[in-house]
This record gives structure tokens, C-alpha cells and sequence, in this order.
């Protein structure tokens, strides 16, 4: 997770930098058209970002996921050693 969360990240405070230029623009020039054009970004920028915490929330599912299989595994193995040393001792 710690691979790829960065990455998303970074590239979503890039493009709010750029939406939040875009924004600034859109104050300084009164053009109906660029405004419409702001919103559709803004909006393209809060399906993106709601994408974001979707798929980091299906990561870190996926990740308590594997670790409660490893240590479920874990506990088994450390029965099945447990039982072959006793009976290693008979």
C-alpha cells in the first residue's frame, strides 16, 4: 500500500493544483464558456478522487484480508509443529 497510495496521491494533488489554476483563471476571466469548461474539470476531479477512496478502501480490505488468512495459516502450522514435536518426543 505504501508503493502505490503515494503515487495516486501525487497525481491528485497535481491535478488540483492545475483545477485550482484553472479556478483562478476562471475568477479573472467572466467567459461563460470557461467556466463551463472549470466545472466539468471540477467535477471529472471528484470522480477521480471518489475513484481514489474506492479503491484504497478495496486495498486495504484486501490487505486485512491476507493478513488474516496468514495468520490463520500461521496458527495451523504452529498446531502441526507442535503435534510432530510431541511426537517426535514418543
Amino acid at each position: 500500500m505504501q508503493g502505490i497510495e503515494p503515487k495516486l496521491h501525487s497525481t491528485l494533488i497535481e491535478r488540483i493544483k492545475y483545477y485550482r489554476g484553472l479556478l483562478n483563471e476562471a475568477k479573472a476571466d467572466s467567459d461563460d464558456q470557461f467556466n463551463d469548461i472549470a466545472i466539468t474539470n471540477i467535477s471529472e476531479l471528484s470522480k477521480l478522487y471518489e475513484d481514489y477512496l474506492q479503491d484504497k478502501k478495496k486495498l486495504e480490505r484486501s490487505i486485512k484480508k491476507y493478513r488474516d488468512y496468514h495468520a490463520e495459516l500461521r496458527k495451523l502450522l504452529t498446531l502441526k509443529l507442535r503435534e510432530l514435536r510431541r511426537k517426535r518426543k514418543k
